[in-house]
Parts: structure tokens; C-alpha cells; sequence
């Protein structure tokens, strides 16, 4: 049942939140996210701070989770972590990627022409789902992979 919430988690969201190193701490913020063959799949500016922190440090966290509503609590909100290097996505790979990353976030199409935007992958070394309140588990490599 997990392994459906997990599925069920990704297609449903389209935010997460990315964590970098910033100079002296980390710094989160929230960016559109798509999933590629286990790859998470991101598409950012350059002006943004995360941005200009990768460059120096590419390791990166990146939390997934479930949207808040009036009648949820939220130590019940399923939410999945990640942890990995982040790298652009080779010129070779681009258009898999980009094509992944329009058919989670449809409206994004134009600002693939703005000069300053890469689109980037993490390459994912970790995965933690916690499924709500008391249900955590490590998931493997492979078993995330094949969720994809």
C-alpha cells in the first residue's frame, strides 16, 4: 500500500522544497518539481539563490509533501526526502527530461526560452517516506526506481 502513496503522492503535488547550502547555513526554498526514471527533475533560474548555492555545494535535500487541509493534522501528512547530488542535465538528455518535466508542469513551457533557466537533476542517493503519523521507512534505490 505504501509503494500506491508513494506513486499517488508524486503525481498529485507539483511543489517541493529544495534544500541547499547557503554560505554559512542551509536554506530551503520552494520550487516545481517532476520525476524522470528516479531522477527528480527541476527547472531554475539563475537569479534564485539556490541556484547561485549549488554551484558551490551540490549535495541537496528535496521534500515532497502531501498539501494541509482544514481537517488533516499535520502529523498525519504523508511526505517523502530525498537526498543527492544535483547537476544539470546533460545536453544529451535534455529533451527526455524537459518532456518529463512539461507533463507535470504543463504551464512552465515558456519559460524554457528564458536564457537564465537550466533544467537540473538529482541524482537521488537517499529516499525516507513517512506515510503519516508512525509510519516511516526507508526506501531503497531500486524499489524508488521502479516507482518512477
Amino acid at each position: 500500500m505504501w509503494k500506491n502513496d508513494i506513486q499517488s503522492l508524486i503525481a498529485n503535488t507539483h511543489i517541493a522544497f529544495l534544500s541547499t547550502m547557503g554560505e554559512r547555513s542551509p536554506e530551503t526554498s520552494m520550487c516545481p518539481y517532476a520525476v524522470y526514471k528516479g531522477d527528480i527533475v527541476l527547472h531554475l533560474s539563475g537569479l534564485a539563490k539556490h541556484s547561485k548555492n549549488i554551484q558551490s555545494n551540490q549535495n541537496v535535500g528535496l521534500m515532497i509533501c502531501t498539501p494541509e487541509t482544514a481537517d488533516s493534522s499535520p502529523l498525519a501528512l504523508a511526505r517523502i526526502g530525498f537526498t543527492g547530488k544535483i547537476e544539470p542535465v546533460p545536453q544529451a538528455g535534455q529533451t527526455m527530461y524537459q518532456q518529463a518535466y512539461l507533463k507535470h508542469i504543463s504551464d512552465a513551457e515558456s519559460l524554457f526560452s528564458f536564457p537564465d533557466f537550466t533544467l537540473y537533476r538529482i541524482k537521488v542517493d537517499t529516499v525516507h517516506w513517512i506515510g503519516g503519523f508512525g509510519q516511516a521507512r526507508k526506501v531503497p534505490a531500486d524499489t524508488w526506481k521502479s516507482l518512477c
